[in-house]
Parts: C-alpha cells; sequence; structure tokens
C-alpha cells in the first residue's frame, strides 16, 4: 500500500547523530509512513549504522557523494506519498510530530506545507531552549520574514509533492540556502501552516552544513530575499534592494525615513495580510522610534 507520508533524510558521513534522527522517527504515533534514507556516498559508519534496522518502513538509497541537493531531489522524486516530510540526519522529531502536521494539514483544504518550531540541542543533546526570532504562524508573516531570512527550519517541514514539482524543486544553484529560496516560490501555490508547538529539537554543532558554509549562506540569503521582496511586493530591482536593506537593519540602527518608506510604500503592496504581520510591524514601528 502506498504511505501516507514520506519522510526524506539525506546523510552524508553522519554515524554521530544518525540512529537517535532514525529512531525519534520510527517512534512517530502517526505509523502511515515510509522513511527514506539518501546516503550521499558516506565513509564512515553510516551504512552499517542503517543495515542494522528491520523496520519494513525503512528505505535506504545510496548515492555516489554528489552534495545535498542532488540527495535531496532523488529522495522526493522516489517517495511514494504525496506528502513529503524533512528531517536532517542530526535532528530529532517528537512523538507527536507527524500526527500534528498531518492533522493540521488535512484541516486546511489549501494548505501544502506545515512546519512547526523547534527546541534547540547541542552536540551532546542538551537543550538549548527556543533561540531567534519570533515564530511565524501565517502565510503574510511568513512571506514577510522570507524578504530577509529564512523562517522555517528545514527539519520541521511537510510539503505537497505535486507542488514541490510544480515549482521546480529543490534548486542545486543555491545550494546552503536551497530551502530558503523552494519556500518563496511554494508559498506563492498555497496556504503555509506554522504550529507553534516545538515538535523538533534542531542540533546545533560544529560539523553542521550551516556552520561550515556560513559565508556562501549569508550571500544567497542577501540575494534570494531581495528577490522574495521584488515578486511578493511587485517592486522593481532598487527598490527591491531598499526593501531589503530596511529589514536587514537592526531597528536602532534604522533611520525613520527608511521604514516609513517601506511601511507606506512596500507594505500595502505585500501580496498577503494578517495581524501577526501587523503586530510585527508596529513592533518594529516603535523600535525604530525608540532607537532601540
Amino acid at each position: 500500500m502506498t504511505p501516507r507520508i514520506s519522510i526524506i533524510m539525506p546523510v552524508w558521513n553522519g554515524e554521530k547523530f544518525l540512529a537517535a534522527a532514525v529512531d525519534s522517527l520510527l517512534a512517530q504515533t502517526f505509523t502511515d509512513f515510509e522513511l527514506l534514507v539518501i546516503d550521499d556516498g558516506s565513509t564512515d559508519r553510516t551504512p552499517e549504522i542503517l543495515k542494522g534496522y528491520t523496520d519494513p518502513r525503512l528505505r535506504v538509497q545510496r548515492l555516489d557523494h554528489a552534495g545535498i541537493v542532488v540527495a535531496l531531489n532523488f529522495g522526493v522524486a522516489q517517495a511514494k506519498a504525496e506528502w513529503i516530510a524533512r528531517q536532517d540526519a542530526d535532528d530529532i522529531s517528537l512523538p507527536r510530530r507527524l500526527e500534528a502536521q498531518w492533522k493540521a494539514l488535512n484541516s486546511n483544504p489549501n494548505a501544502i506545507l506545515a512546519h512547526s518550531h523547534v527546541d534547540w540541542i547541542g552536540e551532546d543533546g542538551r537543550n538549548l531552549g527556543s533561540i531567534g526570532a519570533r515564530f511565524p504562524k501565517t502565510r503574510a508573516f511568513v512571506a514577510l520574514k522570507l524578504c530577509f531570512q529564512c523562517p522555517i527550519a528545514h527539519s520541521t517541514v511537510m510539503f505537497n509533492k505535486p507542488v514541490f514539482d510544480k515549482v521546480g524543486g529543490y534548486c542545486p544553484e543555491e545550494r546552503h540556502a536551497e530551502d530558503y529560496s523552494l519556500w518563496g516560490r511554494m508559498i506563492e501555490r498555497g496556504e503555509f501552516i506554522g504550529l507553534p508547538e516545538r515538535l523538533v529539537k534542531f542540533r546545533i554543532h560544529p560539523l553542521s552544513v550551516s556552520k561550515q558554509n556560513l559565508e556562501i549562506q549569508l550571500a544567497l540569503t542577501k540575494k534570494i530575499g531581495t528577490e522574495h521582496c521584488k515578486r511578493f511586493m511587485n517592486l522593481s530591482d532598487a527598490e527591491a534592494q531598499r526593501a531589503h536593506a530596511a529589514l536587514t537593519t537592526p531597528s536602532r540602527e534604522r533611520q525613520w525615513k527608511e521604514w516609513w518608506w517601506f511601511l507606506t510604500r512596500c507594505i500595502p503592496r505585500l501580496r498577503w495580510k494578517s495581524a501577526e504581520l501587523r503586530f510585527w510591524l508596529a513592533l518594529q514601528t516603535a523600535k525604530t522610534l525608540a532607537g532601540f
């Protein structure tokens, strides 16, 4: 039978955290899934660890090492289900993660993606709490955040495979920010649901891909964020660059003239609106006026 959900987990030399990641998924309260692990040419104990599992829901595909984007696109292409859940091989899903996301997506016929809040953990598994900016729950606020940062943790998403295929999947040219670009294309096709529950433990450690490629990520983030400003608010190239600068400048350094221009020129043209979005803008305006 075709599973309802296909979980895609790429791994490359991930022996240190792999078992904990796989175990967290096999222990889900929602059981109608396949777990497709794409071994991207690992040379450590990764293949040995995976061979130790006997659960029939686990499928392993081994590739010659070609990088995460190739592994991800291959995994989604091999997936049997209409809904794709993602998790990296160093993160941990809490037992109710799939159940909660499945219920949320099925409660909204226009929804094409669900994501959740996270708790951050260290290399040793120690809980670091919930770090970062305000968690976005509505499509409008996610869209605005996509104009200057990636507000969705990749390991928390569950998305619609047909929509993924229609927008072209993960882009090889945007490796190290491949998810950021994808969310910007997918959000134009349907609703995003943000679940404020912390359903995933997101691991921070020196060997993580984001840590090793920070400079590349920052350059791509600026490029992709500016493009989102242009598309979501129907701006010219120059206006999109100016809007991106207004959003990325810390509030204590932000010039009121530039923020007022953004509020009056760009926000009215943003395609989506929500109370959550308006609250954030009001908060940023107050901080800008106070120089805080």
